[in-house]
């Protein structure tokens, strides 16, 4: 064993096992993190805070259920009780314009739909509806 080269080689084994568990736990945590992640409400407009007024809740809550038959189901909480279902966009826009006239104040509601109505039946509904209700929230998609 001369030193004459002047170089000698040092062979080593690099030891990958624990960046591969480190790693292996990393994306797992992140995978199963990314399935508690959801968006549940979607505001699909927005009024400036100059424009909010009062801050007090509104009297009643106002929700529009659209079903997979192109059936609506108008329902009302709070001070007014009451859940009624409409065939057409017409009756359920009749039926607004009776929960605003009764609560003007109201000008919010929330909109879900069945997994089963079309996007365009969606955005429909909120032009028909948007002239009595301006603040539409999209929940439960």
């Amino acid at each position: 064993m001369s030193r004459r080269g002047g170089h000698q080689s040092i062979e080593f084994d690099l030891n990958l096992a624990p960046i591969i568990d480190c790693f292996t736990v990393l994306i797992t945590f992140l995978l199963v993190s990314a399935s508690f992640l959801s968006v549940s409400l979607f505001d699909a407009g927005f009024t400036p805070v100059e424009q909010m007024g009062d801050t007090n809740p509104p009297p009643i809550t106002v929700q529009v259920m659209i079903e997979g038959d192109e059936r609506f189901v108008l329902e009302v909480k709070g001070k007014l009780n009451q859940k009624v279902s409409f065939k057409t966009r017409e009756e359920l826009v009749q039926g607004i314009k009776e929960v605003q006239e009764k609560f003007p104040k109201v000008d919010s509601l929330t909109m879900t739909a069945s997994d089963a109505v079309e996007y365009e039946a969606i955005v429909q509904t909120m032009e028909s509806v948007r002239p009595y209700m301006p603040a539409i929230v999209l929940g439960g998609f």
